[in-house]
């Protein structure tokens, strides 16, 4: 049966009231206190994202003045950008150019006869495509056969390509996916014109000397080549035209302020110095006015500008964070902040730094930005602009990170945040040498044909698949060695990875040398040419890394690039020349933008100064939550105690005020001593 029981009744006290107080009493003190922790931490944590953005829009100024090429800037205008448009680099100089597009580059376009379906068999044989010149009249119409194909002149710079087409790609589906696969230089695609299925063959070359020539072999007779049966139709030569050109090659032509100018790409550069122009169509007649300004100066100035006002913002931002008002005994969130202290200190370090640079200014005060009493900067204009008149070069490296060598045969490529400034000496004790391979002793004059044309070779292991040298008589075998090096190096593989070559006749003998340095760099013979002495008893000679010192460290060597250690780490130079020992020297400096923009990625990074501060924070209002959580578990047993002892001391005095009353009662019913009954009397 449930017990009824209501706290008091016994006792007749506020049992509820009372303990209502105590755990008041209990719970007030620790609350108040991690309620005042709490804020106080809430309130660093907004003060630290508040400064961490802060930092972040200081550092995005610093972008602008880090960067040597940003220093080197104009603009250009267009007056009708559907002609064409332009872009600038830092060589651009001032001017005003008038420009008349009368063509655009294009790329030779075949397309064959119509397919019944894109299974449809073509034939079989090899395709040979060539790129050059073609003298061709089309006619009035593919269809009335009054073309006339008069020449081809081969391009010197590309080589010839062969493709073999048998029973497993003959459809015209294979054929288009042979072409594709081989990667020389020739898109083919399928076009449904609604009666049929045509191959289109576009050069992916633009410009009149990269036209296509297509002869076929298919084994028989030398008029199966030329029919309109089997592989035959895809024929384009001057004894067989049975594809249809859609599209000429044809060279981009155009004339700057009247000078008239060729190209074989529609995009331009070299005709305006340091300007490049993007051709989109043709007005002939409608010159286009092109506009270059060189605007650096008062760009560099503005970026200057940009950077001491976002400075003085954050610098803003971190007083108020970390001031005392002695006035009204108020300190700023940060106040007392180590890691807001460090940070202020470290930023004014590098603000007051020296650097060096090749010419008179080497800190902000030299070029008019100096400190207030607040810690802000103040920017004199005038100042400033007169430095920049002066030398501009020196106001430009007193921002950006660089070096400057002195020495022999040395160039400062690159350094790094972690480069520390400072002067080091370079020593080379290994000098870079290319891959290399010199073939056996030759004379000339030396007939090529069709029995001793081909070769291959890999260049730093890629291959260039089969090269067909050009067929004649070679009295010059200087000219036969550029004839090799034009080859190999308009191999689409050898250029699909940026490789070169060089190849010459020294000493009787055909030497090939890799552009390339170091021990990557070699030249291998894979296809052999008696005929040119390339034969496994040529000498292959590999490739030889730099080796040296930047500084006290030995360097790491890469091909022609020394890399530093220590302190030097992240220092790249660049080595040529055999000269070992004593090379000169190499002074860096992170420059005040370079320096400031490392010191504040560190700040900023992911489990930087910041991030960790505002972990550590995050953790400790965590650990508040973990700390009410025990505080209201504590109360609750107090309270549950308290009332525990309560309930039993009412259940105590409930007792004894029954007894109470019972005695009461029964010494309520007792005689009174002294008081007699009366019998009547």
């Amino acid at each position: 049966m449930a017990t009824i029981t209501a706290a008091g009744i016994g006792s007749g006290l506020d049992v509820n009231g009372i303990l209502d107080k105590i755990v008041t009493a209990e719970r007030t003190p620790t609350e108040n206190r991690l309620n005042l922790k709490e804020a106080k931490l809430q309130a660093e944590l907004t003060a630290f994202g508040t400064l961490k953005s802060s930092v972040s829009t200081f550092q995005s100024s610093l972008g602008k003045l880090s960067d040597p090429s940003l220093f080197n800037s104009s603009s250009v205008t267009v007056s009708n950008p559907d002609v064409l448009t332009a872009s600038t680099s830092s060589v651009a100089q001032s001017g005003s150019y008038s420009v008349e597009v009368t063509s655009l580059a294009q790329s030779h376009t075949l397309a064959s006869t119509e397919f019944s379906s894109l299974d449809a068999v073509v034939g079989t044989g090899t395709l040979t495509f060539n790129f050059g010149t073609t003298d061709y009249n089309p006619g009035t119409s593919f269809a009335a056969g009054d073309d006339s194909y008069n020449s081809f002149t081969q391009n010197p710079d590309r080589s010839s390509e062969s493709i073999v087409i048998d029973n497993s790609n003959n459809t015209l589906t294979g054929v288009r996916d042979a072409i594709n696969n081989a990667s020389i230089g020739v898109n083919a695609t399928i076009v449904d014109n609604g009666s049929g299925y045509r191959l289109l063959l576009t050069s992916d070359k633009q410009g009149a000397d990269n036209s296509m020539q297509i002869s076929v072999d298919e084994g028989g007779a030398a008029a199966d080549n030329i029919d309109t049966t089997g592989l035959s139709l895809l024929a384009f030569n001057s004894s067989a035209t049975n594809t249809e050109q859609t599209q000429a090659a044809q060279n981009a032509a155009l004339s700057v302020n009247g000078l008239s100018i060729s190209r074989d790409s529609n995009t331009v550069s070299g005709a305006i110095h340091g300007v490049t122009l993007n051709l989109l169509g043709i007005a002939p007649g409608q010159p286009v006015q092109v506009s270059v300004t060189s605007d650096n100066t008062q760009l560099v100035e503005k970026n200057i500008s940009d950077f001491v006002s976002a400075y003085n913002d954050m610098a803003k931002t971190l007083g108020e964070m970390t001031a005392y008002n002695v006035d009204s005994s108020k300190a700023g969130p940060l106040n007392g902040d180590a890691t807001a202290r460090t940070l202020l200190q470290q930023i004014k370090r590098e603000l007051g730094g020296v650097i060096h640079t090749d010419g008179p200014f080497n800190s902000l005060s030299s070029i008019g930005i100096t400190t207030n009493r607040d810690g802000t900067l103040t920017l004199d204009s005038e100042k400033l602009e007169s430095a920049l008149s002066d030398n501009f070069d020196s106001v430009a490296q007193l921002f950006y990170a660089n070096g400057t060598v002195t020495g022999t045969n040395l160039s400062y490529l690159n350094g790094s945040p972690q480069t520390q400034p400072g002067s080091y000496p370079v020593s080379i004790s290994t000098a870079p040498t290319h891959g290399s391979v010199a073939g056996e002793s030759v004379t000339g004059p030396i007939t090529i044909d069709s029995s001793n044309d081909a070769l291959t070779i890999s260049v730093d292991g890629v291959s260039t698949g089969i090269l067909n040298l050009t067929q004649a008589t070679y009295t010059d075998l200087t000219s036969l060695a550029q004839e090799i090096q034009n080859r190999v190096n308009n191999s689409s593989a050898i250029q699909t990875a940026g490789l070169n070559v060089s190849v010459e006749y020294v000493s009787g003998q055909f030497q090939i040398s890799s552009s390339s340095y170091g021990s990557d760099s070699s030249i291998g013979i894979s296809l052999e040419n008696a005929s040119l002495g390339l034969t496994s008893n040529a000498v292959a000679t590999a490739g030889v890394d730099v080796a040296g010192s930047i500084g006290s460290l030995p360097s790491t060597g890469s091909g022609q690039l020394l890399i530093g250690k220590g302190d030097a780490s992240g220092l790249v130079l660049q080595v040529s020349g055999t000269t070992t020992g004593y090379r000169g020297r190499v002074d860096f400096s992170q420059g005040i933008a370079g320096g400031l923009n490392a010191l504040l990625s560190q700040f900023l990074a992911k489990d930087g100064q910041l991030d960790s501060k505002t972990t550590s924070i995050n953790k400790q209002i965590d650990d508040i939550t973990v700390q009410r959580s025990d505080l209201d578990k504590r109360v609750a047993a107090i309270e549950a105690r308290y009332r525990t002892q309560f309930a039993a001391l009412d259940v105590l005095m409930g007792q004894l005020q029954t007894t109470s009353d019972f005695l009461t009662q029964q010494l309520g019913s007792l005689p009174v001593i002294g008081q007699s009954s009366s019998s009547g009397n």
